[in-house]
């Protein structure tokens, strides 16, 4: 089952391209609150790199974030 993972939980977001129990290709990029300008770029350059395609894709998986919550 090929599965595209897509965090944008924190300063670093990050797409990867897995197949069964194997990461096929991950991308990771550090930036400040522009996420969505620059998410669907990263999936491009995902697709184009490992010669896949959104159609061959059976899983979209993405977290709900921050993970980390911190009082002082």
């Amino acid at each position: 089952m090929k599965i595209l993972a897509i965090s944008t939980s924190s300063n670093n977001a990050s797409v990867s391209l897995l197949e069964n129990d194997n990461i096929i290709k991950e991308l990771n990029i550090i930036d400040q609150k522009t996420h969505s300008e620059k998410l669907m770029p990263l999936i491009q350059e995902l697709f184009e790199t490992t010669q896949f395609s959104l159609s061959q894709v059976e899983l979209i998986a993405c977290d709900i974030g921050p993970r980390f919550f911190y009082r002082y």
